[in-house]
């Protein structure tokens, strides 16, 4: 009687060009349970190659998943909105929270916190910064260089041709936004700003895209006309770029932004005197210029309905759809849902979430691909 023997395969026995090829294809999930167990792996989490091989694979295959803040707890979208399909489960069913060390272990105030690629970035009452990984939870606890005001404005961005290399802190202070701080992660150090900053107010929450950040600006020196506002964390400058429509009176008119799959820019324009809504994609974006595209227009009057300017929105692409949010303008009780599109409108009943805290904030919602590093 002959014996048959088979042989196993390990993959550390695998060629290594095809075993980091496997891993790149691997779910940052799956990664994380991995992490721990193979050697290899914690050196590809820190090649630049590997992490935008990983991108590209979410996007891809849509693991991408839509996050909403809802003042102290980080939610999954895809818990509320059943017309947006998800591969997989909600990352954070019941929501989650980031703790102050040195604040009583209070929980930190995420409404105003800001989204760079899978991390947020927010401030607490002991006057500290705290760079926050979502999907590891791992922290780092910055002290601010001066006290924190309420009309500060700060972002995260970091150098897009080194990818891996630290980030860094921008943050405007004093109410017209003139004076510049930055706080670099490879020195750990602030410093003051020298920079040109053109006259005006910022008409949005900024966006972080490819390191770089962006917000809408209302340029008072011009015309009072609005423009694309970038900082670049490179040459460290501002600058203004063209946004796709003319500025018309409307006191009341909505503009907000967001980004698309890491890869776009995308701008909302609600105008209040005929409540119709525009949103653009950017093509290009250069230097010292961007191109845009119509994505969608839709047209409130049969359904009338004036978004707030502390809205904001996701956009799908494949189904042609702009999901938005923000707090009911009539009791301020739910955090309400429309998802729209040129032959569709509908209103969700609300996240449910009662503010039983005294606060007035609004929800902020951003496409999101989870980090391990």
């Amino acid at each position: 009687m002959s014996e048959h023997t088979r042989e196993t395969t390990k993959i550390s026995d695998l060629p290594q060009k095809l075993i980091d090829e496997i891993l790149s294809r691997v779910t940052m999930i799956s990664l994380r349970r991995l992490r721990y167990d193979f050697k290899r792996l914690k050196d590809l989490l820190k090649d630049p190659i590997f992490i935008k091989k990983q991108i590209a694979n979410a996007r891809s295959t849509r693991k991408y998943h839509v996050l909403v803040v809802l003042k102290y707890r980080v939610y999954s979208m895809c818990s509320y909105i059943n017309e947006i399909a998800m591969n997989d489960a909600p990352l954070f069913k019941r929501g989650i929270k980031l703790n102050d060390p040195y604040h009583n272990n209070l929980e930190v105030d995420l409404s105003q916190a800001f989204h760079c690629e899978g991390i947020l970035l927010c401030t607490t009452k002991s006057n500290m910064f705290v760079v926050w990984n979502m999907f590891t939870g791992q922290s780092k606890w910055v002290e601010q260089q001066t006290q924190c005001q309420i009309d500060d404005v700060y972002a995260l961005g970091y150098v897009y041709k080194e990818l891996c290399h630290g980030y860094k802190i921008l943050k405007f202070r004093d109410s017209y936004h003139k004076e510049l701080e930055i706080y670099e992660f490879s020195s750990n150090s602030w410093r003051n700003l020298d920079a040109f900053s053109p006259e005006g107010y910022l008409k949005s929450r900024g966006v972080s895209l490819k390191g770089d950040v962006y917000w809408l600006f209302e340029r008072i020196n011009q015309g009072n006309e609005y423009s694309l506002l970038s900082f670049d964390f490179w040459t460290e400058t501002l600058q203004c770029l063209c946004v796709p429509f003319q500025w018309k009176e409307g006191r009341h008119d909505t503009i907000a932004l967001s980004a698309v799959r890491e890869e776009h820019l995308s701008l909302l324009y609600q105008r209040e005197a005929t409540q119709k809504m525009e949103i653009w994609i950017t093509n290009e974006i250069e230097t010292t210029s961007v191109s845009w595209k119509r994505f969608l227009t839709v047209d409130f009057k049969p359904h009338p309905h004036m978004f707030s300017r502390d809205m904001s929105f996701f956009i799908d692409e494949e189904k042609k759809i702009a999901v938005c949010c923000e707090k009911d303008q009539e009791d301020r009780i739910f955090n309400k849902v429309y998802i729209v599109g040129e032959d569709e409108y509908k209103v969700s009943r609300g996240f449910g979430f009662f503010d039983y805290r005294g606060y007035n904030s609004c929800p902020t919602m951003f496409g999101y691909v989870p980090r391990l590093v």
